[in-house]
């Protein structure tokens, strides 16, 4: 009976694996797994139970923020607000070495910002800039490896969608969460500055230099003045939730509103593109409430099972370093993103980590971040990363080993950041520590 939490968790995973391999959606692998899990471990009766816990795990107010977010994000690109912003960033960006590899950066930073939805941030990049940048002989290192850092950033920096869904399934402060992914989501968009800064004045003909055309200071002030409105969503969303203003549901809320309105006072408010953005965001919101069932009924068979119990318990009994056992836990999280998407890894790993995070005393809001940053790089490692597939797709002439080779340095950037915020845990909390 000691080990009979092991023969569970074989059991639980081989199944999804074999669901994952006949190609039947995640989230419905999980819900056919909780059915046939519960079935089989405690009867008939307790599928009641699946029933009573999908309703709760979506009926809570926590969630609202999801579809907001979603819907900010895709009125922005549906607008053309999006693009507005990193027009803005390359007017600022003058002669430097490497301007339209810092322009993608500084432009998925602004827009990371406004709207949190990294595969629209990286597809936005994707088209607007890749065909300039290979005009001026840019190679992929510098092009794409740009594009996926930049567009990855609004994975960290609120608003963040995911950050929120994260925050659902650990059960953490959402608002914390949230204002804890500011400052490492900054410090990463600096190193990427420094690297492609660096990278293009020692090896000029990865970028080649060119005399970009003069931009007058009127010009500047003119393009910081178009752009200058959209800060406000900055100030409405994330200011809000940081003063205390507003919880994170009202705070998305106030931001959906703000984003209609910003988009009618630039004439780009159509009944088209307000149309086009309710029905993405109707699909990516049903997508994610299926993980959240999914993912609350994997929580419960668990426990019903005796799992979640015995698996910290024996991990208690190992007397394990929690330094050590946060790094296991983020080597395990790394080798899944090299086969399985993002919303899967959540799947499989929250329901099993958090307990034991908690049994430690590991802070929940800490380690959400490094998970949120995994997921980041679950999106940009091959040879699975979704956002590789995106670059592709609005790029098609490049090679796909073209863009493996460029997502590379933008992983060891990654880690970089992770051993950053493990030796300095305080680049964390210092923020929601103020809020509080």
């Amino acid at each position: 009976m000691e080990l009979a939490w092991v023969t569970n968790l074989v059991f639980f995973f081989g199944f999804l694996i074999i669901m994952m391999l006949s190609g039947m959606p995640v989230a419905l692998g999980f819900l056919t797994l909780n059915i046939i899990g519960l079935y089989i471990f405690m009867g008939e009766g307790s599928l009641s139970l699946l029933a009573t816990s999908s309703f709760t795990s979506v009926g809570q107010f926590t969630l609202i923020p999801i579809p907001l977010f979603i819907l900010m994000g895709e009125l922005l690109m549906r607008t053309g607000l999006a693009a507005i912003t990193v027009d803005a960033v390359d007017q600022w960006m003058g002669r430097v070495a490497g301007r339209l590899s810092l322009s993608a950066v500084g432009g998925g930073t602004l827009f990371g910002a406004l709207s949190g939805a990294s595969m629209a941030s990286v597809a936005m990049l994707g088209s607007t800039l890749v065909p300039e940048m290979t005009k001026r002989k840019y190679k992929p290192t510098m092009s794409v490896g740009a594009i996926l850092g930049g567009g990855g950033l609004a994975v960290l920096i609120p608003p963040s969608a995911l950050g929120v869904l994260l925050g659902a399934l650990a059960k953490v402060s959402i608002a914390e969460l949230l204002l804890a992914g500011i400052l490492p989501g900054l410090l990463l968009a600096l190193l990427y500055f420094a690297y492609f800064t660096t990278r293009a004045y020692l090896q000029p003909e990865l970028a080649p230099p060119y005399i970009a055309e003069k931009t007058t200071l009127g010009a500047k002030m003119r393009a910081l003045l178009e752009v200058t409105p959209l800060f406000s969503l900055i100030l409405v969303v994330t200011g809000s939730i940081f003063l205390g203003f507003a919880t994170p549901s009202e705070s998305a809320a106030m931001g959906v509103i703000a984003t209609m309105l910003l988009a009618a006072c630039y004439r780009r408010l159509s009944l088209k593109a307000v149309v086009a953005a309710m029905k993405s965001t109707m699909t990516t919101t049903a997508m994610m409430m299926l993980v959240i069932v999914g993912s609350t009924g994997f929580s419960q068979l668990l426990a019903l099972t005796g799992t979640t119990s015995s698996l910290v318990s024996s991990v208690g009994e190992l007397n394990l370093h929690p330094l050590l056992m946060i790094l296991i836990m983020q080597a395990i999280i790394r080798l899944l993103g090299c086969f399985i998407d993002t919303i899967s890894i959540m799947l499989v790993s929250i329901p099993v980590f958090m307990p034991i995070v908690g049994m430690m005393g590991i802070d929940p809001i800490w380690f959400s971040i490094l998970i949120l940053i995994q997921l980041e790089l679950a999106g940009i490692t091959p040879p699975f990363g979704v956002l590789l597939f995106v670059i592709k797709g609005v790029q098609p002439q490049l090679r796909i080993s073209e863009i493996y080779k460029a997502a590379m340095p933008i992983v060891f950037l990654q880690f970089l950041l992770i051993a950053i915020l493990m030796i300095f845990p305080e680049i964390v909390s210092f923020l929601p520590s103020i809020a509080k």
